[in-house]
């Protein structure tokens, strides 16, 4: 990870609280205004102050809500202090809840800091997922909305602003709140859904599409890709998927959080915002698999927003099947569509899904497990996404075989979003896993069969070989299952020291034990039972490679996309137009 300057100066004021002395009593104008500020002490940052401004509820009662849940995450209440309130008197209702007791209509201000969630720099393999927590380090912070910013029970629609408070000499600071300066209406939902960036490192890129400002903010320094590259394909992709679905372009704001990279090992995740991206990655990653996340997450600005709710809570699980797994199948038809992929990474990226899910051991759990363990299991968490996108194949295959080419699934969901457009001005708000079925029904084809089958009692989804008529054909075999033998995601959390080690497979057999550091993979394929594998491990004061088949009992049925043979230029062209349903 770069090392940022050291930052010499000094805020003028000695407490947090300081920070946010306005002058004036709170407006009585219905809004929730937020402000947020870096706190820096002797030279480091130590917290983010956060003040809110709003009016009490006309009984003299308002329940207040603090940080807590937010993408399997719980208690970030926990990393605030100094919690303080102007106006009214506060109890708990629980660590999560405090009840304010004032006049009818009072004006009033909360204030509190927010404290750093981690010890040190994130780094890959450490922080059991995406870092969402705030992460507040002596020289920048990286922080989603949901860990800072409190609300009034029952405000997420309420209108809100944002300002940042005094910010350091020297530094920049960066948000999607920002757009709220140059026009955006907010709510409170849209402060929680939002992300910001700070410290003297900072850099902030933009690039106009169709329109509107597109803003890429960078913290620290990636040598394996310019910053100026990665907000050059940030544009092509979002320009891309705005002429898809015929949109206007509208402010965006992609956030780029570095993670300490750990050798053999590239670390890439995030979360799609309201209007903007959360990004975490190594600081070795490549700008190559930064294209599948980025279009994946910017898809979700219709799949499925536009397109229906999702459930609420714990439930919502239920419907990833479809606002996940059909972003997936979105994306990787936009991306081919425009250029960004060529037609062999299309054909890659879908192999390696196929292949994934051919040997997943939770690949026919049904739709009630992925509920109950979506945030606990990495195999469960995996599985709607796969789930969904080979279904959105299998069923656009079907709608173009019904109506000889004339409809495909894009009709489908232009006709989702039609349906989901009218019924909210009605005033309904139907579930976006409920409507497409009635979509697609409308469009010449019944589901009812196949979701229960194959989302709601997991049965597997398999591809028909002639999916894609000429230009590729679908293979199958059965084959021994691949296991390597060890906890491969708790190795990788562990510093690549092997845990979990099965005493009964062939690694074990080899001579590899647990508490042995994997160095690296010299040979075989992830997945792949058929291939030999060796591991390259230290052992005492050297090092040695361990040579294994990677077998388990049992059969797995695996499918994969091979294309046509001697395909030239100009058939490359027309198979990727028609593999994309262009």
């Amino acid at each position: 990870m770069a090392i940022h300057s050291t930052m010499q100066t000094k805020l003028l004021f000695a407490a947090a609280a300081a920070v946010f002395l306005m002058g004036a009593a709170p407006a009585a104008d219905g809004f929730v205004h937020y402000r947020a500020s870096p706190v820096v002490e002797g030279g480091a940052l130590t917290s983010i102050a956060v003040e809110m401004r709003f009016t009490g509820d006309a009984d003299g009662e308002t329940r207040l809500h603090l940080p807590d849940r937010w993408a399997g995450e719980t208690e970030y209440f926990k990393h605030l202090r100094d919690l303080s309130i102007e106006g009214a008197t506060a109890r708990e209702d629980g660590p999560a809840w405090r009840v304010l007791t004032h006049a009818p209509g009072a004006a009033l201000t909360v204030r509190y800091r927010v404290l750093s969630a981690y010890d040190a720099d994130p780094q890959v393999g450490r922080t059991n997922g995406n870092p969402y927590r705030p992460i507040i380090r002596p020289q920048w912070f990286s922080a989603i909305g949901h860990g800072l910013f409190a609300e009034p029970e029952g405000g997420v629609d309420r209108p809100a602003d944002f300002r940042w408070g005094e910010v350091p000499a020297g530094w920049k600071v960066a948000s999607d709140l920002d757009h709220s300066q140059w026009g955006a209406r907010l709510s409170v939902g849209d402060v929680q859904q939002s992300v910001m960036l700070g410290g003297p490192g900072l850099r902030v890129y933009v690039q106009p599409v169709k329109g509107a400002d597109v803003r890429l903010a960078v913290l620290g320094e990636w040598p394996a890709f310019k910053a100026e590259d990665f907000s050059t394909l940030i544009a092509r992709v979002l320009r891309s998927q705005r002429d898809y679905w015929k949109a206007p372009g509208e402010t965006y704001f992609v956030a780029l959080t570095p993670l300490t990279p750990q050798e053999g090992s590239i670390s890439l995740g995030g979360t799609g915002l309201d209007d903007g991206f959360a990004l975490y990655a190594g600081t070795d990653t490549p700008l190559e698999p930064m294209r599948y996340l980025l279009a994946h997450e910017h898809m979700h600005t219709w799949v499925p927003r536009r397109l229906g709710r999702m459930p609420e809570g714990e439930q919502e699980a239920a419907d990833y099947w479809f606002s996940e797994g059909f972003t997936d199948f979105m994306t990787h038809r936009t991306l081919l569509r425009s250029g960004v992929w060529s037609l062999e990474d299309y054909v890659e990226k879908l192999n390696e899904e196929l292949h994934a899910y051919a040997v997943s051991s939770s690949r026919t759990a049904p739709n009630s497990e992925i509920v109950k363990r979506f945030w606990s299991d990495g195999e469960v968490q995996k599985l709607p996404y796969r789930r969904g996108m080979l279904l959105a194949l299998l069923w656009d295959f079907r709608l173009r075989q019904a109506t000889r080419g004339a409809k495909d699934m894009d009709d489908v969901l232009e006709r989702q979003q039609d349906l989901a457009s009218q019924a909210r001005a009605r005033f309904e708000d139907p579930r976006a896993a409920e409507l497409f079925p009635v979509a697609y029904r409308a469009l010449g084809g019944d589901l009812g069969e196949d979701i229960a089958r194959q989302v709601e009692r997991g049965e597997a989804v398999l591809l028909p070989q002639s999916l894609f008529g000429a230009c590729a054909t679908v293979e199958t075999v059965r084959r021994a299952r691949f296991a390597r033998g060890w906890d491969a995601e708790a190795t990788t959390r562990n510093g690549n020291v092997v845990t979990g080690l099965r005493d009964d497979s062939p690694a074990f057999a080899a001579g590899l034990r647990n508490g042995m550091q994997i160095v690296r993979r010299e040979f075989g394929e992830p997945g792949n039972s058929t291939v030999e594998y060796g591991l390259r491990v230290k052992d005492g004061d050297g090092e040695r490679v361990i040579r294994f088949m990677p077998t388990a009992p049992g059969f797995e049925t695996v499918q994969k996309v091979v294309l046509a043979p001697g395909m030239g230029a100009a058939r490359k062209a027309a198979c990727a137009r028609s593999m994309s349903g262009a």
